[in-house]
């Protein structure tokens, strides 16, 4: 697949889609092989611009979460489980919410007075999630 045109590289790295602006997902960076997006493979950026984008796309997903996300809406965070106790947490680890509940493969969490809900696959840590309250 081509590489479009990324803009703002060393800030959050969008590219052009459908007319509008889109920003790339998180950034994978394997040391001597490069920095990898899911979407497009091997991108050529930086380390550091990588990192930086991942820890703003970081925050705009939690800030998007808390302002923007309507009953229905979601998107995708990481379970992590330690001692019984079950987190939601960022890619990069930021927690997301304290306050999850797991029964059977079903995930509820909360954060500033919403309730999300969503499916755990099998040996997967990321799921996909909307808000239900």
């Amino acid at each position: 697949m081509n590489n479009p045109e990324f803009k703002h590289i060393g800030s959050l790295i969008t590219f052009e889609e459908h007319g509008r602006e889109t920003a790339l997902g998180y950034l994978f960076d394997a040391p001597e092989h490069g920095i990898y997006d899911a979407q497009f493979g091997r991108i050529d950026v930086t380390s550091e611009h990588a990192k930086t984008h991942n820890q703003l796309l970081d925050q705009a997903l939690i800030r998007g979460l808390e302002e923007n996300c309507a009953v229905g809406l979601g998107g995708t965070f990481y379970r992590f489980s330690d001692c019984g106790r079950t987190e939601v947490r960022t890619w990069l680890g930021t927690i997301v919410s304290e306050r999850a509940v797991l029964r059977g493969n079903v995930l509820t969490f909360h954060r500033k007075g919403m309730t999300f809900r969503g499916r755990v696959r099998k040996d997967e840590d990321c799921f996909r999630f909307r808000r239900v309250a």
